[in-house]
């Protein structure tokens, strides 16, 4: 599931989805593009940990910037992969 987060502003976009999720852990990706930087993206994974005593904060497990061409290079890999996982007899991992 992605969505699209506006900023306070309402200039900037963020893009985040779910990457793993379970009762009581949620990991997502965000994309968000960086205004001062135009052509970088900032990549940020967070964790959420739902038995904790905050369970609604967020920490911030990695964080990237990459070049706008870059997100497209990764687009290209996972459609690549995905193809090869399709036409295989590759089983992703269940959780």
């Amino acid at each position: 599931m992605s969505e699209v987060i506006p900023s306070k502003d309402g200039t900037a976009r963020t893009i985040e989805c779910v990457l793993s999720a379970s009762d009581s852990y949620i990991e997502t990706l965000s994309f968000q593009a960086i205004n001062a930087q135009p052509g970088l993206v900032e990549l940020v994974i967070r964790t959420q940990l739902l038995s904790a005593k905050n369970p609604a904060e967020k920490r911030v497990k990695s964080r990237t910037c990459v070049p706008l061409a870059q997100i497209a290079e990764m687009r290209n890999a996972i459609d690549q992969f995905l193809k090869y996982a399709a036409s295989s007899s590759y089983e992703p991992a269940t959780s």
